[in-house]
């Protein structure tokens, strides 16, 4: 296990860098797969998607993961329905729940963590190798160097029981370093709250994050165009023109409490509320 005695997303900035790049010059999609780029590093929840939410976030240009109860070939069906390039995702729990998925259409599988992970997981890429598979949630780089020896391309960083995270981002640097040996990646599945937590997260080595209600209300298409704008600012901050550039060379500092409160809006007007800040 990772030791608790890390940084969490509050407790740390990114440090300012020379920058040439202009926030609306920045690229920030994602290659999460050989084959599947998010159009932002940006992706639903298992615990907070339904059909029609994976639907919205399909049209946003990424993807949502269809929990294990919702994980059929009619839905995978309807979110492709809903538009050709539409991605899709869901949660297995074993090799069975798979195959329907995959010939419904499922860009990806998450797969859960069990006593059969390292069976599954084989039996998974052996009948679909190029299937990106991801395993997860979890916070145990045991399990997580077992799921990469055996052929797991993801690790979801994540508690199972959806408490969130006490240390996020060492947690995430950890699991990427493990991953990176794996040629694997890393998606943090939790504790993100506001759009500097995404570029925080990717700053310390994940490829995506997980959303959920934390930091998405009303119309998901507001709240990913909040989400990218934040994204693109904290990227030019640190001179970042793409999201392999922000893992690649951000660096982060540790910050007390009060300067957290300096680094949010604070003694200001607001005209309009933003879709997800006002409530913070």
């Amino acid at each position: 296990m990772v030791s608790q005695n890390g940084l969490g997303l509050d407790e740390v900035l990114l440090v300012p860098s020379a920058s040439d790049v202009l926030p609306n010059t920045i690229d920030i999609t994602t290659q999460i797969a050989d084959q599947v780029t998010l159009s932002i590093p940006v992706i639903g929840s298992a615990n907070y998607t339904t059909v029609s939410r994976a639907i919205e976030f399909a049209h946003e240009g990424t993807l949502a993961i269809l929990p294990s109860s919702l994980a059929s070939a009619e839905n995978v069906a309807e979110i492709k329905a809903a538009g050709n390039e539409n991605l899709a995702g869901a949660v297995v729990e074993n090799v069975s729940d798979a195959g329907e998925l995959v010939q419904a259409g499922v860009d990806i599988l998450q797969l859960v963590v069990n006593d059969e992970l390292v069976q599954n997981i084989k039996a998974i890429k052996s009948a679909n190798e190029s299937l990106p598979l991801w395993v997860g949630p979890t916070t145990d780089l045991a399990v997580a160097e077992q799921a990469l020896v055996a052929g797991v391309d993801t690790i979801v960083v994540a508690n199972v029981d959806n408490t969130p995270l006490t240390a996020p981002v060492t947690t995430v640097m950890a699991f990427a370093e493990l991953a990176a040996k794996y040629d694997g990646n890393v998606i943090l599945g939790s504790d993100v709250k506001y759009s500097g937590d995404v570029v925080k997260a990717l700053a310390a080595g994940a490829v995506a994050v997980m959303v959920d209600e934390d930091i998405i209300t009303d119309v998901i298409a507001d709240n990913i165009f909040q989400i990218s704008g934040g994204l693109r600012s904290g990227m030019g901050y640190t001179g970042s023109g793409d999201v392999p550039t922000l893992r690649r060379q951000a660096q982060f500092v540790q910050i007390t409490a009060a300067g957290l409160t300096e680094s949010h809006p604070h003694d200001v007007e607001l005209t309009k509320n933003a879709p997800n800040y006002h409530q913070r």
